[in-house]
């Protein structure tokens, strides 16, 4: 028996692929191939604002010209009348709430959340909106959340368990904008879909707790969940995710498709660095004990390509020095 049925690689659109983007699609698409699951390939595309014309098409070249194919395909922007059904089904529970709360207000009134955000201090809960409502109501929606300690963990071993009312407040699930946030659709479209194991970047590891609670608001059952390394770049003495610097268009100049796929793989430990490889070459063999627990610090070069940042002090990095 297989020990899930179905994954999925969830992208938004509002950029090129990068290389963290190819990190996460190949993980992802390793652990479904390696059991004989599902891989769906779903396009986060409801950013109004930060999703423009043409991403959408290039993210699926960029994974189709690095080797990855899905056994389905999905974009959220399609699926808007099944997201207003299940916020009327929440409204007509009396849990759906208008908020007129400035950003400033909200930062002044509630403490940090584990993913950065302000806690949200439940102010307008006393404003309900009905399932006839909310539709012609322009001001932000907020979920009313209980109060529940859920206990979770990844399966990397991290105990995410916790009260999510708590941590986070009321989440946002529909925005000033008119698009629907996030989590709530994350949650919505992983159930609709049979989506029963997310992998992603240990970035999103914070929010997990939420998107559990959520799950449980909406009467689903939980997906299982493992976050991975990070690819990462230096950037004025700090590391951030490795994103701005380069992205696909700029690594297929100066890399093949196995060239690059080498590389990753090589970076978190699934192959030697060094080789080149396609995608199926890695399934046989792929295994988590194997993929690196910690982040990794890369560095781009339009000369060298994508490589590992050396240690100060290094053999190579004394190399290069004298170069």
């Amino acid at each position: 028996m297989r020990p899930f049925e179905r994954g999925r690689f969830a992208p938004s659109t509002t950029g090129r692929a990068h290389p963290g983007t190819l990190l996460a699609a190949l993980l992802c698409w390793l652990d479904a191939r390696h059991v004989g699951a599902e891989v769906v390939l779903r396009l986060e595309d409801l950013d109004r604002e930060r999703t423009k014309p043409g991403y959408v098409d290039a993210m699926q070249r960029d994974l189709e010209w690095f080797g990855l194919d899905w056994d389905a395909r999905t974009f959220q922007s399609a699926d808007r009348e099944r997201h207003e059904a299940a916020l009327d089904e929440l409204a007509r529970a009396g849990r759906v709430y208008a908020c007129d709360c400035s950003r400033a207000v909200v930062r002044a009134g509630g403490r940090l959340a584990p993913d950065g955000s302000h806690r949200y201090a439940g102010t307008c809960r006393a404003r309900r909106v009905s399932a006839e409502q909310w539709r012609g109501d322009p001001r932000p929606l907020r979920l009313e959340l209980e109060s529940c300690r859920v206990e979770l963990h990844d399966e990397s071993g991290v105990d995410l368990s916790g009260d999510a009312a708590e941590l986070f407040g009321d989440p946002i699930i529909r925005r000033r904008d008119g698009a629907f946030a996030y989590h709530f659709v994350s949650v919505l479209d992983d159930q609709a879909c049979g989506i029963d194991r997310v992998v992603r970047g240990r970035d999103l590891l914070p929010s997990t707790i939420l998107q559990a609670a959520l799950h449980d608001v909406l009467g689903h059952e939980r997906p299982r969940y493992r976050h991975h390394c990070l690819f990462l770049e230096r950037r004025d003495e700090k590391l951030s995710k490795l994103h701005g610097a380069v992205d696909v268009e700029a690594l297929r100049r100066r890399h093949t498709p196995r060239e690059l796929c080498g590389a990753i793989a090589g970076f978190v430990g699934l192959v030697p660095e060094g080789e080149s490889h396609h995608p199926a070459e890695l399934i046989e063999g792929f295994d988590w004990d194997r993929v690196s627990g910690s982040d990794i610090e890369l560095r781009w070069d339009e000369t060298r390509g994508l490589s590992r940042a050396e240690r100060e002090g290094s053999p190579e990095s004394e190399r290069r020095s004298r170069d």
